[in-house]
């Protein structure tokens, strides 16, 4: 029964009894006006019983109701208030128990509902922040930059697998513990707590591709028996402070920035300004010194024109190296390598770079062998490009050949392409410098991985001419079983 019927029906009960008193009352009194007067006045004295026993049955029932009715109204808004603090405090209860079908039981089931909404958008919250923190810390892990977090009472509270392989200790030994405490016994973590210490330095230059976040010290480290260098970066975390609304410090990042590319780059551009000195000045001084015999006139002419033969031979080396610079300048620039494509006889090509290099071959006292295949079909290629690969191919396997030894050429079908390739007996080049070789500055490498004295060009703008005529370069090789050199090309149709 619902709380406004129980009330209307306690009213209705009063109103009845006051009326039924109310009548009674008029009743006896018309009665006492038609009786005699001896049976008045014991028919009054009846109905003055019967009028206290109203008023007495009236009053018990009025108290009853007065102290029954608040309750029945008290009572359920009291155990829902009750129910709903036990399911706003902590604890396995999150449901309003609905023990009647009255306006409390209907308040108590609109509690439940909101509260299984509020589950629910609780429940999409928490598995949003659950996906939103697993795709941070996958991205924190994955990255190839060293992070670490100090929070403002400087405890590690984050750190990922770089951060941990640079300083040597797992993240067990290192999260939620006082990074003085761990620095004491880390070297590399005492290194980076002292760029706290240092001064700030000056503003960036405004094109400065990180501005606002200037460059911290190099560390170089050997993680796993290489040279790595990462460099050190140390900003500064802030939060709002509601009580003082404004920002206040809560920690700093420590992100370490793997630099050895550049750091490598920077020694190969060094190595190969060496190199380019070095062959700069090996024809520079072989001319100077040619020049300096031809002043002499004691010699005849047929020495003067082997020293002019000489000087010739050194020049030509010094524009194919000054040719080399301008192809790599033009290739930096990004500009297209313009091809003049059209069907080039492979034999010719061979017989010209041949004869450029007959001379280093004599000097060398090296045999050559060409080998092409009969029949032939012509390439569709650029001659001139082509040929300049070609010798160059031929001088790289000229250089690192051992007196004596032999050198082939062969010119093969290869399907819809046309194969030439250069063999030598040299000392060889390891599996793992096959791609390095092409790269440039590379330079071609011994056996034992160290440089072999080119400037590490040729082989770079080599495989960009072979690859602009729709063909392919690449090598095979062992350490001591020589270098096969091999590109193709489109056969022309």
């Amino acid at each position: 029964m619902s709380l406004k019927i129980q009330i209307r029906l306690g009213v209705f009960i009063m109103l009845g009894l006051l009326l039924s008193l109310g009548s009674y009352v008029i009743f006896t009194i018309h009665q006492l006006e038609l009786e005699t007067p001896g049976v008045q006045q014991a028919n009054a004295l009846a109905a003055q019983q019967a009028v206290w026993l109203f008023l007495i049955i009236s009053t018990l029932l009025g108290i009853i109701l007065m102290v029954r009715l608040p309750r029945l109204v008290v009572r359920p808004l009291t155990r829902l208030t009750a129910d709903v603090e036990r399911v706003a405090a902590p604890g396995p209860v999150t449901r309003v128990a609905v023990t009647r079908n009255n306006e409390v039981g209907s308040v108590a089931a609109a509690v439940n509902r909101v509260l299984r909404q509020a589950e629910d958008e609780r429940r999409a919250t928490l598995a949003e922040l659950i996906t939103q923190r697993n795709r941070t810390d996958s991205l924190v892990r994955g990255l190839d930059e060293g992070l670490l977090l100090i929070d403002q009472h400087g405890v590690i509270v984050l750190a990922n697998p770089v951060a941990c392989l640079l300083l040597g200790q797992p993240a067990r030994e290192l999260l939620d513990q006082p990074a003085a405490a761990v620095a004491s016994q880390n070297e590399m973590l005492c290194e980076w707590l002292r760029a706290l210490d240092a001064p700030a330095a000056g503003p960036p230059a405004p094109n400065a591709p990180e501005a606002g976040r200037p460059a911290g010290p190099v560390f170089k480290v050997r993680p796993h028996g290489e040279n790595l260098h990462y460099q050190l970066t140390v900003s500064e975390v802030t939060e709002l402070s509601e009580e003082l609304k404004k920002a206040v410090p809560a920690g700093h990042v420590f992100c370490l920035r793997d630099v050895s590319a550049f750091k490598n780059l920077d020694q190969v551009k060094s190595e190969f300004l060496a190199t380019i000195s070095h062959e700069l000045k090996t024809p520079l001084a072989s001319i100077n010194l040619s020049l300096m015999l031809m002043q002499d006139e004691r010699l005849d002419a047929a020495r003067r024109q082997e020293i002019a033969g000489g000087i010739r031979s050194e020049t030509q080396r010094l524009l194919g190296m000054v040719g080399q610079l301008i192809e790599v300048s033009r290739l930096d620039a990004g500009k297209e390598i313009r091809l003049n494509l059209a069907p080039v006889p492979l034999p010719e090509v061979v017989r010209y770079a041949t004869d450029i290099v007959r001379a280093q071959l004599t000097d060398k006292n090296l045999r050559l062998a060409v080998l092409l295949a009969e029949p032939l079909p012509r390439a569709l290629a650029d001659v001139e490009k082509t040929t300049w690969v070609l010798i160059n191919l031929l001088a790289n396997a000229i250089r690192y050949s051992p007196h004596g030894a032999a050198l082939t050429i062969r010119a093969v079908p290869w399907g819809e392409m046309v194969q030439l390739s250069v063999e030598d007996e040299g000392p060889g080049i390891a599996k793992e410098h096959h791609q390095r070789i092409f790269q440039r500055f590379g330079g071609v490498v011994g056996p034992a991985g160290q440089a072999r004295g080119s400037s590490g060009l040729g082989l770079s703008i080599s495989r960009e001419f072979i690859t602009a005529q729709g063909g392919q370069l690449w090598v095979e090789s062992q350490p001591g079983a020589g270098s096969c050199f091999t590109f193709t090309l489109p056969a022309a149709g």
